[in-house]
């Protein structure tokens, strides 16, 4: 697929077939993943791939009910002190894993598959079920899988409302 076509087609897909993803496939979205740039390039973003029933349940229930019924979730995490903190003192750790999560949903649309961006869970939760040690970070997981359907195209902002130039307010 087309790099172009790749950004235009993705979508939050929540309604997944049961078909499993093949490991050829999933490692390829991984090979792309890895390339994601990082703080330093100190390359600290970590997944974890949820694909037994019985523990998808578990992260399911510690966030996004609906994540169960997808054939995999796939969640992003970061030992904060494998990244850096910038100029603003702003620490870069959730960029870092931002980024290669991105890189993966995008990796992901051009296999055919669907993801959805989830932010909302309890990480406290899901860091016992997933046996996580204290120092890790969740930042965000995603379904992964067939969907059932594709998603209605939402509505954008126009360029004119997203960029200025030289200064604030200059269209």
């Amino acid at each position: 697929m087309d790099f172009t076509d790749v950004i235009q087609t993705r979508r939050s897909h929540r309604k997944f077939n049961e078909d499993k993803v093949p490991e050829d496939v999933l490692k390829r979205i991984f090979d792309a993943t890895i390339l994601a740039p990082t703080w330093s390039n100190k390359q600290g973003v970590r997944y974890i791939v949820v694909d037994k029933p019985e523990q998808k349940e578990k992260v399911a229930e510690a966030g996004q009910k609906w994540l169960k019924n997808a054939p995999m979730i796939i969640v992003a995490y970061i030992n904060p002190k494998n990244s850096g903190i910038n100029t603003n003192q702003l620490p870069y750790f959730t960029v870092d894993v931002a980024i290669s999560l991105h890189q993966f949903i995008l990796a992901a649309t051009n296999e055919g598959l669907g993801t959805c961006w989830i932010g909302f869970f309890d990480e406290e939760k899901t860091k016992k079920v997933l046996n996580l040690p204290d120092n890790e970070r969740i930042i965000g997981m995603t379904p992964l899988g067939y969907s059932k359907y594709v998603p209605r195209e939402v509505k954008r902002q126009t360029i004119e409302d997203m960029v200025f130039h030289n200064e604030y307010g200059k269209k």
